[in-house]
């Protein structure tokens, strides 16, 4: 095949039912999430919304999980609506109002079933998919479209944003602001007039949906910048910076998020780069690069969280220096058309990337970045697997890359989309187990206290479901550690214990620094109180809990208190040992199976 002549792939892609049939293979991928059902966070929010989960925020701020104000965060804390440990101004504020509207209707159409969240999440997955293929014809060839929007719609990152309720937030931001930036690019190609006010209006509604909307404005920024003048505009840098100012418009948006006093404060694992722009910095080196291993070559990001970071960092540069030694290579036989392309989607995929770098790691913060993302490799898969001398490399070795880049987004990823979405569905059943299974007891408004749970899934969500299913069985539920050792509780007194993790300190795992930053060290005799309970630092080591000293005010007998711990895949009861005794708490390993 010669580099001018479509190859039997390249004819197919050129269908007009290409289109069509991309949209069935999205919609045959999403479909089987609905075995999902409610999946952590959903019962968090759904509890929020039947006021029975401490420190409910009002329906249309759902997403306000830390208000981040010392005085509401401690009556969180003493209510268990967050961990003892937590700084005392946390601060976990997002902000989709539009998001929190959506799921306030879907619970008063639904109810406690979950198929019809999951049929609204799987309908603005395919509207999305809809909106970025025609996003892609507009800006691509016939066969290169066709290819990015196949690669987009069956991308293993979006496991996540279709599958979780709670990610709906996503979806409403990206589709809302892809809509927005079709019409703008119709106003400044074709001259459509109500593109000039369409455009900002998407970006806006998006921003309404979720600060995942920024990606979106990301790519605005880009083709301003570096995209096609429309016939008629002066060219040049002043003229591109002056017909990007609507971009200005974010400048009231950021305003008005301080207003409301959203972002995040004194936590690791979330970072508002306006109040925190040195640790922003910090994390986004990170970030940055274990995330572009997920978008480039599959590396899971997710893992990063409790795994070594430096491997995955290696594989970011490692997978994004090859991905720009194969556009060298394919450079030659690339289209005009496609190279104008390329020229302001990728830059876009990668801003759009930063944007989200505060945000909780994982793949689901991929979506925005992949509609720019998908056309590169549609462009090098097109391009790169045709035969043809390269004058920076091998035609061998340019068509190995190609297909290699091949297997992994073709072939593998929607294997990975796939068992991604059976993971999920399986976590959450192992979830809801635990909290069924969880050695409660039947008698209501019991305090429960979890003495030794590293896995959230175990420590921290079963509360969640409780809070759905039975909102009146207990009256509080205080994690006492999550340190992934052995721990040692020995009875001081009638009702009273000293728990110490074996060789580790708290406070050393992802999951705990959500809630307080590792710079925000604790002092050796603070005290909380949570659940009725006085829980005291008594060792610390380099500013970290090394043993607490728990006093729960009634004998540990009483039948109204629970002290439980996480043993052999289920929270089981911990006998009270006889005062003055000490009792081993062996670690085992959590529902997520880290």
């Amino acid at each position: 095949m010669t580099s001018d002549t479509p190859g039997r792939i390249e004819r197919w892609l050129r269908h007009p039912y290409a289109f069509r049939a991309v949209l069935f293979v999205a919609f045959a991928l999403a479909l089987p999430s609905i075995a999902i059902g409610f999946h952590t966070d959903d019962y968090m929010l759904l509890g929020f919304l039947a006021r029975s989960y401490p420190g409910s925020p009002p329906w249309y701020d759902l997403y306000n999980f830390a208000p981040g104000g010392a005085r509401d965060t401690q009556a969180l804390i003493e209510a268990s609506g967050l961990p003892w440990w937590t700084h005392p101004e946390l601060k976990l504020h997002l902000f989709p109002p539009l998001a929190s509207a959506l799921l306030t209707i879907e619970r008063l159409v639904f109810g406690s079933a979950p198929l019809g969240y999951h049929l609204v999440s799987i309908a603005l997955y395919l509207a999305l998919v809809v909106a970025v293929g025609r996003l892609f014809r507009r800006v691509l060839p016939g066969a290169t479209a066709a290819l990015a929007l196949l690669l987009f719609a069956i991308n293993e990152d979006h496991a996540t944003p279709f599958g979780w309720i709670a990610c709906q937030h996503l979806l409403l931001a990206t589709l809302s602001t892809v809509l927005g930036l079709l019409a703008w690019l119709r106003y400044s190609e074709a001259g459509w007039r109500p593109g000039r006010y369409c455009g900002p209006l998407g970006i806006g509604i998006g921003l309404l949906g979720s600060e995942a909307a920024l990606g979106g404005a990301a790519y605005w920024v880009a083709y301003q910048l570096a995209g096609p003048a429309r016939p008629g505009c002066v060219a040049g840098w002043r003229a591109r910076l002056l017909r990007a100012s609507p971009v200005l418009g974010l400048l009231a948006y950021f305003a008005a998020y301080r207003a409301i006093d959203g972002g995040a404060a004194n936590s690791s694992m979330y970072v508002d780069p306006l109040s925190s722009p040195g640790e922003f910095a910090r994390a986004a080196a990170e970030r940055l690069p274990i995330l572009l291993g997920n978008a480039l070559a599959l590396v899971p990001s997710g893992l990063s969280i409790t795994q070594p970071k430096v491997p995955f960092i290696l594989a970011g540069l490692t997978a994004t220096a090859c991905v720009a030694l194969l556009y060298r290579a394919c450079l030659p036989s690339i289209l005009h058309e496609e190279r104008a392309a390329l020229r302001w989607l990728v830059p876009g995929a990668v801003m759009a990337l930063v944007t989200t770098l505060g945000g909780f790691p994982g793949a689901r913060l991929l979506l925005p970045s992949n509609i720019g993302f998908a056309p590169l490799f549609a462009v090098l898969l097109v391009r790169g697997l045709r035969r043809g001398p390269s004058p920076w490399t091998s035609s061998l070795g340019r068509r190995a890359g190609a297909a290699l880049l091949g297997v992994l987004h073709v072939a593998l990823a929607p294997c990975l989309l796939i068992i991604g979405t059976r993971a999920h569905a399986q976590l959450a059943r192992k979830v809801e187990d635990a909290a069924r299974n969880a050695e409660i007891g039947a008698a209501p408004g019991q305090r429960v206290f979890v003495a030794a749970a590293s896995d959230p899934m175990a420590a921290e969500y079963p509360r969640a479901v409780f809070a759905v299913r039975s909102p009146g069985a207990l009256s509080c539920w205080s994690n006492l550690s999550m340190a992934k050792v052995a721990h040692h509780l020995t009875r001081t007194g009638p009702s009273s214990f000293t728990l110490t993790p074996v060789s580790s300190t708290l406070l050393t795992g992802p999951f705990e620094t959500v809630y307080r930053a590792a710079a925000s060290p604790l002092d050796g005799g603070e005290r909380v109180l949570q659940c009725g309970a006085t829980i005291r630092v008594s060792a610390v080591e380099e500013g970290r809990p090394s043993r607490i000293d728990v006093d729960l005010g009634a004998p540990l007998e009483d039948p109204g208190l629970v002290l439980l711990a996480w043993r052999e895949g289920k929270l089981r009861r911990v006998a009270p040992p006889p005062v003055g005794a000490t009792v081993e708490l062996p670690w085992s390993p959590g529902p997520l199976g880290l």
